[in-house]
């Protein structure tokens, strides 16, 4: 882990979310504490290399550092928070994506090899019901991580190198700790990954729990259950977190209260107004003016395209 911060510092000089040119692959950065703010993560691999970052999900708090990596199985409304950053000791990291082609085509070839005891069931002594866990970054992840950053130097090495670097990040994550969460993206949480990833994608339309439940292929009572072990939520309370979540990172990007209302799928402003407040505890004028700017999340920055 020595030499990550010094590559991941290199390329992102200044506070904010980089996407680089390799596939799903994104670097972020922090130079001040960022208070307690709403964010909704897609299925991925936060890995921290430098400070301590904490997420909040339904009153638990999973706290990670350098030498950890959040697993994210399935997207979830969740709370972040940077308790610590300077500019001379930035929080540094990096998220890799569960969603993108590289990663669907290694997870993917990973199961039907059993290439990990998190894929095989008979030797799965690990449970993890909640898409959302702490899992420690090992030397064979360190090392391919390395290997990766290594290439965001060189735009042509990147071009033809790049997905299997990143597959090779991806194989070090299932086959170590991190596997029993990738496990739930895959394994026996596929089906409500996949509601999910409905609920995500049309946050702003009319959502039923009888249609979800159908998207699941499971009765109204099994898709409660299952869900609510998956998520922590209810499916109308996750609905609801998901559509308060996604407006306030509206807001936080300077949104009015009606912009980001609509763009949730609320028809009338107050309802929205008055379910925020109760949420945050803050109406969303008063949020969004407090929140402005706030997180890494609402920035980002390129890097010159290396593609074809």
């Amino acid at each position: 882990m020595i030499e990550l911060p010094a590559l991941v510092a290199r390329h992102l000089p200044a506070p904010g979310l980089l996407d680089t040119p390799l596939d799903g692959v994104q670097l972020f950065r922090a130079d001040a504490a960022i208070p307690r703010v709403s964010a909704v993560y897609p299925p991925s691999l936060c890995v921290i290399v430098q400070g301590t970052k904490r997420a909040y999900l339904q009153g638990e708090t999973h706290a990670f550092e350098a030498g950890q990596v959040l697993c994210v199985a399935m997207s979830i409304p969740i709370e972040t928070e940077v308790t610590a950053a300077t500019p001379e000791v930035p929080l540094l990291g990096l998220m890799v994506s569960l969603e993108s082609r590289v990663a669907a085509e290694t997870l993917v070839a990973c199961q039907a090899a059993r290439t990990s005891a998190a894929f095989d069931a008979d030797n799965d002594t690990m449970e993890c019901s909640v898409g959302l866990g702490v899992a420690r970054v090992d030397e064979a992840l360190a090392d391919a991580l390395g290997r990766m950053l290594h290439l965001l130097s060189a735009p042509e090495a990147a071009r033809v190198l790049g997905p299997g670097r990143v597959r090779e990040v991806l194989y070090a994550a299932v086959r170590g700790e991190a596997g029993t969460f990738i496990r739930n993206h895959l394994g026996g949480g596929q089906e409500i990954a996949r509601v999910v990833g409905y609920v995500r994608d049309h946050v702003h339309e009319p959502i039923s729990v009888d249609d979800l439940a159908r998207r699941a292929g499971m009765s109204r009572s099994a898709f409660d259950r299952r869900f609510k072990e998956a998520t922590t939520y209810a499916p109308l309370q996750f609905v609801k977190a998901m559509r308060l979540g996604n407006a306030a990172l509206r807001l936080r990007q300077g949104a009015s209260v009606g912009e980001a209302a609509y763009a949730v799928g609320y028809a009338s402003a107050s309802q929205f107004s008055r379910e925020f407040r109760r949420h945050f505890g803050a109406s969303p004028r008063a949020w969004g003016r407090a929140h402005e700017g706030d997180g890494s999340e609402s920035l980002s920055v390129s890097f010159p395209s290396v593609a074809g």
